[in-house]
């Protein structure tokens, strides 16, 4: 390991504490999860009851109308886990009945069913403690009474203003008065009502029953093929983390159909460049991260239709060979379709040791920019991240599951968490976590300073920030970079588009580093949004 980088004090003060910890994008959320935290519940219930939240003060971002992907550690078992909160395309469907056979960024045709609901009760069922009627009370209560709009919050709506203006129900909810403002309160008594709907009665009164026949009506009105049965018929899907041997641990993913499995990829090419200097390791870890993606974009799909034949990838034998492919000191032309994505991440860490990471998400801002009538519901658009060449494992087709941007990530010493991470960003989380990982571990910066650093991120085009900045081979820097580090990417060929110090188009990560040996937990939330972390 060389000298760690020249850091300024981390934007906030780490969170430390010595029992149990939240970390989120929005306070009111990490307030949620702590009460539960507090009154007993698990790191499962926690992150329920946060993301439950988010779901209503972060309605951008995230939804009830949107998919998850989880990973989980159980102190009972010592098992660490993932499940799969993503939905599948109408059985119906099919390329051929596509308007001009292209899938559209927007609208009722990218919606696919709805997982994150389903999930937080298959979880639950599995590692919680409490109920649903308990975990979204605090949910429900600030859907109805309202909540004080953040400037994050205020930006996304003001930004697609004519998305929204689009669908009636949208204006209704979001644009009662033109576009909220930081301050304003914000309320959504349809969604209260569907949340109160889902405590008494479980996920099946969103896959069923009043609020799935509004979806439905709502989708098939718009052109959408979406049936009653589909929606019922939705189950989240348990796996096995992919994991890569890592720096005396292991380094745990989602499979696909996440990406996670980039970050794996990556921080495997980059094993033995630990000790490089900065503009180098940058450098090089952007092109891994090229080549993890072109991976990806290659054979990522709905595992139970297309292997993705990730683990070949992951021997030790493939990842060197893949690092030998670098060149360190010309940067590798455009290989990665262009990303829009937007998410929110959360991490939870209880007293007993278990572990959640969890990524939730619409997908785009307000994702398809549909609400369901009377629900509440903002419906995602996760069905635009379909291929549509026919062939490709990631083919639009009747009753499959889309690529999907989630990411969420743990970190096990002796097969127990050390680090819990996630963050948001489209295309851009993988990237967020190689970075996040190098200034933490091999860098050895603290929690909060590790998130604070300036990142990059290659190939996100759409940035409301940089209208100018086009073609998914751009390279976005925050400006707080290094000049030596933007001189060095420049000079090997990379085309640099620099944003301001700390942009919300660069994602919110958020981590929870366990130190077993002094018995207490540090964690960090992002500047670039709303985020706190805070302990017992």
């Amino acid at each position: 390991m060389i000298a760690p980088p020249r850091a300024a004090w981390p934007s906030r003060a780490v969170a430390r504490s010595t029992r149990a910890m939240v970390a989120s994008p929005h306070p009111l959320a990490t307030a949620a999860g702590v009460d539960v935290l507090r009154r007993g519940g698990n790191a499962v219930d926690a992150a329920i009851a946060a993301n439950a939240v988010l779901t209503v003060v972060y309605p951008a971002s995230c939804g009830i109308g949107g998919d998850a992907f989880w990973i989980v550690h159980d102190p009972k078992t010592g098992a660490t886990h993932a499940y799969n909160g993503s939905g599948r395309t109408p059985r119906a469907a099919s390329l051929e009945r596509l308007p001009g056979g292209t899938v559209p960024q927007r609208g009722a045709l990218t919606v696919t069913v709805p997982g994150a609901v389903r999930s937080w009760e298959d979880v639950l069922r599995a590692h919680g403690s409490r109920g649903l009627d308990d975990l979204l009370a605090e949910a429900e209560r600030v859907a109805r009474e309202g909540f004080a709009v953040t400037d994050v919050v205020a930006a996304y709506a003001r930004t697609n203003e004519a998305l929204l203006r689009d669908d009636a129900e949208a204006t209704r909810i979001y644009l009662t008065s033109g576009p909220p403002r930081p301050g304003d309160i914000l309320r959504n008594p349809d969604l209260a009502d569907t949340l109160a709907a889902i405590r008494r009665g479980g996920s099946d009164a969103f896959y069923t029953g009043r609020t799935a026949e509004r979806i439905v009506a709502t989708l098939r009105a718009r052109g959408n093929l979406m049936t009653l049965d589909d929606l019922a018929g939705h189950r989240t899907q348990a796996a096995t983390p992919l994991r890569i041997p890592w720096r005396g641990g292991a380094l745990l993913a989602h499979p696909p159909n996440s990406q996670a499995a980039c970050m794996l990829l990556a921080m495997g090419m980059l094993e033995h460049d630990a000790h490089a200097d900065e503009p180098l390791w940058n450098h090089l870890a952007i092109e891994a991260m090229k080549r993890a993606i072109a991976i990806r974009d290659a054979t990522f799909a709905d595992p139970d239709i297309a292997p993705s034949g990730i683990d070949a990838e992951l021997t030790a034998e493939r990842l060197r060979a893949l690092r030998a492919e670098i060149d360190p000191e010309r940067a590798q032309p455009k290989v990665s379709r262009e990303d829009h994505g937007d998410t929110i991440a959360l991490c939870a860490v209880d007293e007993d040791g278990g572990a959640v990471s969890l990524i939730e998400s619409l997908y785009m801002n307000f994702g398809s920019g549909i609400v369901a009538e009377g629900t509440g519901v903002v419906l995602h658009n996760r069905g635009a991240y379909f291929s549509t060449e026919p062939g490709h494992p990631n083919v639009y087709a009747g009753g499959k599951r889309p690529m999907h941007t989630l990411s969420p990530a743990m970190y096990l010493r002796d097969e127990r968490p050390e680090i819990v991470f996630g963050s948001m960003g489209g295309d851009g989380q993988p990237q967020i976590l190689v970075q996040f990982l190098h200034h933490l571990v091999e860098r050895g910066l603290n929690v909060q300073q590790a998130l604070d650093m300036p990142r990059w991120i290659y190939g996100r085009a759409s940035i409301p920030e940089r209208p100018d900045v086009s073609g998914s081979e751009a390279l976005i820097v925050e400006s707080r970079m290094s000049e030596e580090i933007v001189a060095g990417l420049e000079r090997r060929g990379h085309r640099v588009a620099l944003l301001g110090p700390y942009e919300n188009a660069m994602g919110h990560a958020h981590g929870i580093a366990i130190d077993r040996d002094r018995g207490t937990l540090a964690g960090g939330a992002d500047p670039r949004a709303d985020s706190l972390a805070l302990g017992l």
